[in-house]
Order: structure tokens, then sequence, then C-alpha cells
């Protein structure tokens, strides 16, 4: 008999506008649906631009076909906001079939999700440049 553990989930702030999702245990076709549920309640949700990094380094065994599924959720167009990109995979992605490696490799992936948030943060502190405004001048004073 086969003591599988179910797919565990645990969502934290990482950053802001960055939610980090930790996957653990089995990643079978329940728990990515738990995560595509997860995705799309941040979808409706919203309150803006989120990333959602997946941390997968938990994971002890991926089923080919949830891995395919995860990958079509994480491959969607960000509409709504959110854009999901993979943690943790490392090497353990060539184990996976053919089909689920070729889906995993259209996903934005980090080596760890320490990196995926360090990445993803820093692209959030770039000041964007400020947009011309009639009468003001790029130090914010009114011009005569």
């Amino acid at each position: 008999m086969r003591n599988d553990p179910a797919t565990g989930l645990a969502v934290e702030p990482a950053a802001p506008g960055v939610r980090l999702v930790r996957v653990t245990g089995r990643l079978d076709r329940r728990g990515a649906e738990a995560i595509a549920r997860m995705i799309d309640a941040q979808r409706a949700c919203g309150t803006g631009p989120v990333d959602v990094v997946l941390d997968l380094g938990g994971v002890s065994e991926f089923d080919g076909p949830a891995t395919e599924a995860l990958g079509g959720v994480a491959t969607r167009s960000p509409d709504g906001g959110v854009r999901v990109h993979l943690a943790g995979c490392g090497g353990r992605a060539e184990l996976l079939p053919l089909r689920a490696r070729q889906v995993l490799l259209r996903c934005s992936a980090y080596p760890s999700a320490e990196a995926a948030v360090r990445a993803i943060a820093a692209v959030g502190r770039v000041p964007r440049p400020r947009e011309s405004i009639a009468g003001v001048r790029p130090t914010g004073r009114a011009t005569t």
C-alpha cells in the first residue's frame, strides 16, 4: 500500500504584489486543480497586478497529466493582472514526461522561490518614467 501525501498549499505574501505559494507532497490532478482555483481567485480579486510564484521545491512526486495542467495554468495570458512563475523544479524537470516538460519550458521559471521573489520584487522597484502633465515640469514644480 502506497502512502502518497496529498498536495499541500501554503500561500504567503512575499513582497508587495508578489504571492508565494509553497506546494508540497504529490502533485496530482486534484492538487493542480486546487492551484488553478487559487490563481483564478487571485484574478477575481482584481486588486491590481499580482505575481504568483509557485514554489515546487517541496513536491515529492509529479504526476505527468497534472504537471501538464499546471503548465497550462501558468502559461495563461496574464488577464486579470496575474502572472504565474514556477520555482524550484531544478533538474527534476528532466524526470517528467516529454509533454509535461514541453509545457513547463514555456513558463517563467526560477531555480528557487527566493530567487524568483528577489527578481520579481526588483523589477517592481524600478521607477517608471513620469508622465508629462501640462504645466508641470519633471521636478514636480508648476511652470509659470
